[in-house]
């Protein structure tokens, strides 16, 4: 059941909404996440029965273990320790069976409606956070999971991390965001400016995928799918497809983003941010706290971190020079970081190559802004004049590595970069063009949507990126009659092009 399906937004959202705050008033709060729960399993039900039969297995493991972790005593360390990697090697066990293992020996076609189970990266990551702060006895994850009531504490458990808002695309939610807000007093009850910034969201969200990342679709998907099937291509017709690919993942992801975000709202949770302007960054470093930011973080708090305080440890021990301590703290980490990025997306060489661009970028903008040089250059530059070169230098490179997640294989990148020299005079479609640069006047001009409604605190913020939108275009949403006018028409126009759907592109991961 996709976000942007008219039974999805018109029968499932306003039933499971009206059985939430039913069974708030008569029951209270654990009734409202019982609610929760059954609305997200019918949800995911909806992809299958056996992508849901898996699913529901990992929440009961990972949800009795994480209970029996918080219940053993500190004396039973061993049988913690001993739970505790035995839920993790099932979840990164399933996830490389039924994502990496099963499509190369074919299996995959046997699995219902997706060769991949829908959300398996997702939940596993989010899953996998939990355990670890379960097994350290995280504040809030004990007071969410009372060790003294199973049955509650798997429902609680399930609740949380079958949240349909966030199950499939996320964002990785960590239970220390969800618990605190599903635990206070106002939890269940309705609030009209929920209700309004909910729908308010769930309209730019649906908008932006609709309207604008399946428009541009049409425009690249004949460009990339000739160069798979060996067409040639114009220099044109190149350059529409790098920019308007980019274009179109952006705002098919930022719509996604933003309608997770709204219709977690509905139910009064706020979940955290995963996107924020990321064509506007200034460097590979600031495009990172800025694109996927909740997987960002959780690659680099559980892989990034240990290996880069591994590495300077053994650095420090073996008194290691300076050129060798760097590799094995800073640059080997984060090649790893990348490439595990790359792998979570998809085992593919074109994704492999993308984690390796980035990485071997990522460490020379680091390297590159430790120098004395740069020191010097910031001194006598202002902010921004070096967010303004910072931004021009970035674009390019990132639009062309991003081509690779469309690209069929390495041959058909190089096809397409190998026709981007304007060597010869070539026609240009106008219209489409016009199109992809309206996209980006869009990307670079316009508020996003947590700065639209930033009085109204749509999400929480993980990274505090400065925002980049022109002063005099920095508008702030209200509650009136005008915006909901301006909201209205986004959720009709989006409404009248919803026959064109197509899934968005992450749930491919």
């Amino acid at each position: 059941m996709a976000f942007t399906e008219p039974a999805f937004l018109l029968f499932f959202v306003p039933l499971a909404l009206l059985g939430f705050w039913a069974a708030a008033r008569i029951w209270g709060k654990d009734a409202a996440l019982v609610a929760v729960l059954i609305a997200s399993c019918l949800f995911y039900a909806a992809y299958g029965l056996r992508v849901f039969t898996l699913m529901a297995a990992g929440t009961l493991i990972n949800g009795a273990v994480c209970l029996a972790l918080i219940r053993l005593p500190g004396t039973r360390q061993r049988l913690r320790v001993g739970l505790f990697w035995s839920a993790q090697a099932w979840n990164f066990g399933t996830l490389a069976l039924f994502k990496y293992l099963a499509p190369m020996v074919g299996l995959a076609q046997a699995t219902e409606g997706s060769a991949i189970p829908v959300g398996i990266s997702f939940y596993t990551f989010q899953q996998a956070a939990l355990l670890v702060d379960a097994f350290n006895l995280d504040r809030r994850v004990v007071q969410y999971l009372p060790a003294g009531r199973p049955v509650g504490g798997m429902v609680r458990f399930g609740a949380f991390h079958t949240f349909f808002p966030q199950l499939v695309v996320g964002p990785i939610t960590y239970l220390s965001e969800f618990g605190p807000q599903a635990l206070s007093q106002r939890f269940g009850r309705f609030k009209r400016t929920d209700l309004e910034v909910g729908l308010t969201l769930i309209a730019i969200g649906l908008f932006k995928k609709v309207v604008i990342a399946d428009s541009l679709g049409r425009i690249t998907a004949p460009v990339f799918d000739g160069l798979a099937q060996g067409a040639p291509a114009n220099s044109a017709q190149a350059w529409l497809a790098v920019t308007g690919y980019f274009a179109q993942l952006y705002f098919d992801f930022s719509g996604y983003s933003d309608m997770a975000l709204g219709l977690a709202r509905l139910f009064g949770i706020r979940l955290p941010f995963n996107f924020d302007s990321p064509l506007r960054a200034s460097g590979i470093a600031d495009f990172y706290r800025r694109w996927h930011i909740t997987l960002t973080r959780v690659i680099g708090r559980f892989l990034f971190t240990p290996l880069s305080l591994w590495g300077a440890r053994t650095a420090a021990e073996k008194a290691l020079p300076i050129p060798a301590a760097r590799a094995l703290s800073a640059w080997g980490p984060m090649l790893v970081n990348f490439q595990v990025i790359a792998l979570w997306h998809a085992a593919l060489p074109t994704f492999m190559l993308f984690g390796l661009i980035h990485g071997l970028w990522f460490i020379l903008e680091t390297e590159v802004r430790a120098t004395k040089r740069w020191r010097r250059f910031k001194k006598a530059t202002t902010d921004t004049f070096r967010l303004r070169v910072g931004q021009a230098l970035t674009i390019l490179p990132l639009m062309l590595t991003f081509a690779l997640f469309r690209s069929a294989d390495l041959q058909v990148f190089a096809s397409l970069v190998q026709a981007l020299p304007l060597t010869a005079p070539a026609p240009v479609n106008w219209p489409a063009a016009a199109q992809v640069a309206g996209a980006f006047a869009l990307i670079w001009l316009a508020p996003n949507s947590q700065e639209l409604l930033r009085r109204y605190r749509p999400g929480i913020r993980t990274w505090n990126n400065p925002s980049t939108t022109p002063g005099p275009l920095r508008v702030e949403w209200r509650p009136t009659l005008l915006w909901g006018l301006f909201v209205a028409g986004l959720l009709l126009g989006a409404l009248s092009m919803i026959a064109y759907r197509t899934p968005f592109i992450y749930m491919g991961y």
